[in-house]
């Protein structure tokens, strides 16, 4: 195992690229499939729902926080559910 890590670390790349290529991917599927069927917001991107997802992750690092991770995801997917009209909300 510490010889794979060397060589990873060696190589320069980002250890975590192929890990975030999959989850994009799923993540872009999944929305690509509500949008289809009319469940979510189409003026959400995948990347928009990843970096809310990230965000979720960085300011609820532990188990201590999971409830507030709860919430907070609760929020986002509310937030992404199909509105009569998906238009952006402004005041």
């Amino acid at each position: 195992m510490a010889d794979a890590l060397r060589a990873i670390a060696a190589s320069g790349s980002n250890p975590y690229g192929h890990s975030r290529d999959m989850i994009q991917a799923a993540i872009t599927a999944l929305m690509d499939a509500c949008a289809a069927a009319g469940t979510i917001r189409t003026d959400i991107t995948p990347t928009d729902m990843g970096a809310a997802l990230e965000g979720i992750a960085l300011t609820s690092p532990g188990p201590e926080h999971r409830d507030r991770a709860e919430r907070l995801l609760d929020l986002t997917l509310d937030g992404l559910k199909a509105r009569a009209s998906s238009a952006s909300i402004a005041g």
